[in-house]
Formats: structure tokens, C-alpha cells, sequence
């Protein structure tokens, strides 16, 4: 029988350890930070234990130059699927994050997104902003955003 994969909200202290097995599998980078308090936290569950998960809140968007987002902005961070359960489980982890925001009241989203995980967000409605770039440690990045559109938060 196939596992059901559920998402809910969940507490960082919850996500952090697949957040860290998948984005910082040699230990947290000196400039890493936590989450700001009123930041939300999803996590994909299948067969009870958690395969992936982000988290979401208000953030400015810092890139103005590149694009004017509408306000206000929430940020995507620490998106992560256990490279066993990939293959549909980030997008249903991306979609519910966009769905949480956008229904707290983000007008739009960004994120600063790996490289090799590009199509995830463009299968998602993301679009890619600016010219790619490396995060010190981690690798290519570049910057996806998401605008609210009709029945984003109606699901």
C-alpha cells in the first residue's frame, strides 16, 4: 500500500533535522540564522515521519533593483525533501507554503533557490529573477519569486 504524505504546520525544532541533513549536511555555516518567531513551519509527513518541509514568514524582498514585488513579502526558506522522498513531495510541500502564505496575506513570495532545484519552483508558478549567483558554502543559487493570483489561498 502507497504511504499517505500529509503536511501541517509544525514547529521549527521539528523541521530543523531534515532541514540540516539535506542543506547542511557538514553542519550549520557561520552566517546561518534562525528564523524569525513569527515565522510559520510545514512539514511533509509520510508513515509518521517528517521526509521534507520549509518555512515561510513576512520578509522585505531585498532585490527592488531586479523586480518591484507587490507588498507585503514573504520569504521561503530551508526548503528540503530526504532525497528518498523526492519526486512530487516538494511540490506538495511548496504548494501548501504558498497556500499558508498567501492566505495570512502575502501579496507575494520570494525565495533564494538552489540551482539544481530551479524546476521545482517554475512547475510551482515561480518565476526566476536576476542572474545566478553562489552562496559562500552552499553553492548556485537564484532568486524566484511568486505573485498572488486568484484561488492561491482558496485551496
Amino acid at each position: 500500500m502507497d504511504s499517505v504524505l500529509v503536511v501541517r504546520l509544525a514547529s521549527v525544532e521539528e523541521l530543523r533535522p531534515v532541514t540540516l541533513r539535506v542543506l547542511r549536511p557538514d553542519g550549520p555555516l557561520p552566517g546561518d540564522r534562525p528564523p524569525p518567531p513569527d515565522w510559520l513551519h510545514l512539514v511533509a509527513e509520510s508513515d509518521g515521519a517528517i521526509v521534507g518541509g520549509c518555512s515561510v514568514g513576512p520578509a522585505e524582498w531585498s532585490h527592488p533593483e531586479l523586480l518591484r514585488l507587490p507588498r507585503p513579502t514573504w520569504q521561503l526558506r530551508s526548503m528540503a525533501v530526504l532525497p528518498e522522498h523526492r519526486g512530487g513531495t516538494g511540490g506538495v510541500v511548496l504548494r501548501a507554503a504558498t497556500e499558508q502564505a498567501f492566505r495570512a496575506g502575502a501579496a507575494s513570495m520570494w525565495a533564494n533557490a538552489r540551482t539544481a532545484a530551479i524546476n521545482l519552483y517554475t512547475r510551482g508558478g515561480w518565476r526566476i529573477v536576476g542572474d545566478e549567483w553562489v552562496k559562500p558554502g552552499v553553492g548556485p543559487h537564484r532568486y524566484v519569486v511568486r505573485e498572488y493570483a486568484p484561488n492561491d489561498a482558496d485551496s
